[in-house]
């Protein structure tokens, strides 16, 4: 629709404007996930109280602290996904609405999904497949911005790297937890399980 209206009217929305849309999306791409998608209480995780994905499990040793997270994802993973992607719309006719610019939303769909999955539902084990899905596809669509913009794909593939650490950190979470249980056997499995768990949409009561 946003591309419509600019070429109906002869216009070109400015570069400040798609950045802070990306950027939004970013942080807000929940809003359009039928799923349960609540994050994390910010202010507890600062304080180390324990909330939704944090501190409500036992934890690895070397987990950074809680104000770390909210400043990786909201003042760099975010930043660099708003850049990289206004380079990509700038780099491919200024559209809104083209393959390249998708695989990011992919890419946000597959995070929010592994989000409900980890921080609200609690599958420790399918949390770490999850994740791992999570870095593909910011692979995949860091390959795809390379593929129109050197820069643009750079950029993206940068967040990588945190979502590399990320995933680390839930692995050592799930083997952590797992044998606490007893052994990573009698630990929760790494695939989706019928249990106590039940996946609700953010509509349901």
């Amino acid at each position: 629709a946003v591309d419509l209206a600019t070429d109906a009217l002869g216009v070109t929305l400015p570069w400040q404007a798609v950045a802070g849309l990306f950027w939004g999306l970013s942080l807000k791409s929940r809003v359009f996930s039928p799923l349960d998608n609540a994050r994390p209480d910010l202010k507890k995780a600062v304080d180390g109280e324990a909330t939704r994905g944090f501190n409500d499990r036992i934890m690895p040793s070397w987990t950074p602290p809680g104000v770390t997270f909210p400043i990786m994802w909201v003042l760099v993973v975010g930043p660099l996904r708003a850049l990289s992607s206004t380079l990509v719309w700038e780099a491919t006719g200024m559209h809104l609405l083209n393959p390249v610019l998708l695989c990011i939303m992919l890419h946000l769909s597959v995070g929010d999904t592994w989000n409900t999955v980890n921080n609200v539902e609690r599958r420790l084990g399918a949390a770490v497949p999850g994740v791992a899905c999570v870095l593909a596809s910011a692979c995949f669509a860091a390959t795809q911005f390379y593929s129109v913009s050197e820069k643009a794909g750079s950029l993206l593939g940068l967040t990588a790297v945190w979502i590399t650490v990320a995933g680390l950190l839930i692995a050592d979470t799930w083997r952590i937890n797992a044998a606490e249980a007893g052994s990573k056997w009698e630990g929760e499995p790494l695939f989706p399980v019928k249990g106590e768990v039940a996946t609700r949409f953010w509509f349901e009561k």
